[in-house]
């Protein structure tokens, strides 16, 4: 398996604007549409907002301790241990956070498009198409991103030009009409639904230098710009009724464009996007978890757990998935707390006693 370190920074870049844009394109904006009704593209700016400065946080935890993993600095930090005890445990999440979306992935594809088709093959083609990438390393696969990147923005505007005609204003009315506490409480939900701390375990493996940084949070960024105008597009061309009680109001917003009778049923170009992006965030969260098991129970070849880990990503993911309405209420109630512990407790915790104890690599 590949280990090299020539991510360039572009490709980072790159990278994080995908894993931004990854599965909340299609169910973010129902989930801030049900928290802040009109308002929710506020909303959306609020939880960009709190992904470029957690996102500035990150890097400043990253640069202080260069070429160190989330899981090695933990170890430096706190011992060998404790470091490696809270590896596991973040290895552990990004596990599941890599089975919640695979479970996504063969949702939508069942419900939506493959309609007869069982959810066990899907998943296993996908996964296996996953564990094939990481199998041969990172750089080849930021250059596959880097190509397929000005098709997915080419892509995007294609789909947002069409619904132009179709957006009202006066559905984004009356402004911040319940205050803004739902605006709030919609902005800290979409902020742990980016899970970017999973790119510090990336990040040594981007060339040195200040750009990989700024690229951070430049992808960042752009993937929350993206996420931002499919809100927005959401709440002016469905409402925010519709946007709520649909599954998918991106995808529903699609199959409805029409223009004239030589553009309609434009939903191919949201599947594909989506499709995309979903399997970078995928196989980067997926890799992340290999490294940070690799890491905590120090094992040096990661093809010792590539295949293991696979299957029981696949295992994981249809027990995560029994139902639609099951997952929606474990990730409305519970994902919040569960996230914030590796989003937020964890690398302030770590960025503390760094400055603390005054440890850098």
């Amino acid at each position: 398996m590949e280990s090299s370190k020539d991510i360039t920074h572009r490709a980072f870049t790159i990278l994080a604007f995908f894993f931004m844009v990854g599965t909340s394109v299609l169910i973010v904006p129902a989930g801030l549409a049900e928290a802040a009704k009109q308002d929710s593209w506020l909303a959306a700016i609020v939880g960009i907002g709190l992904n470029v400065g957690f996102a500035a946080l990150y890097v400043l935890l990253a640069e202080r301790h260069a070429g160190r993993t989330l899981v090695q600095i933990g170890e430096l930090l706190l011992g060998r241990w404790i470091g490696k005890l809270l590896g596991a445990f973040f290895a552990s999440f990004c596990f599941v956070l890599a089975s919640l979306m695979v479970g996504d992935m063969g949702y939508f594809l069942t419900s939506q498009i493959l309609v007869d088709t069982p959810m066990e093959p899907l998943l296993i083609m996908f996964v296996c198409a996953i564990a094939l990438t990481v199998r041969k390393g990172m750089k080849g696969f930021s250059y596959a991103a880097e190509i397929f990147f000005p098709w997915i923005v080419l892509l995007l505007v294609l789909f947002i030009i069409p619904m132009m005609p179709d957006f009202d204003g006066r559905r984004m009315m009356p402004f911040m009409e319940y205050g803004p506490v739902p605006i709030l409480k919609g902005g800290v939900s979409f902020f742990a639904f980016q899970e970017l701390v999973v790119l510090l375990m990336i990040y040594p493996s981007v060339k040195a230098g200040k750009g990989k940084g700024k690229g951070f949070l430049i992808g960042t960024a752009l993937g929350g710009l993206v996420l931002i105008l499919t809100t927005l597009g959401s709440i002016g061309v469905l409402g925010s009724d519709l946007t709520a009680n649909h599954l998918y109001p991106a995808y529903t917003m699609a199959k409805n464009i029409k223009i004239g009778r030589f553009l309609e049923r434009i939903e191919g170009i949201m599947i594909f996007i989506w499709i995309c992006s979903i399997f970078v965030k995928i196989t980067l969260t997926f890799h992340a978890s290999l490294l940070a098991f690799s890491e905590a129970l120090g094992v040096k070849d990661l093809r010792a757990l590539l295949w293991p880990c696979a299957i029981g990503l696949v295992v994981m993911a249809l027990l995560c998935y029994p139902n639609v309405f099951f997952i929606r209420k474990f990730l409305s109630t519970s994902w919040l707390p569960y996230a914030s512990i590796f989003l937020v407790i964890m690398p302030l915790l770590y960025l503390m006693v760094s400055f603390f104890r005054g440890k850098t690599a």
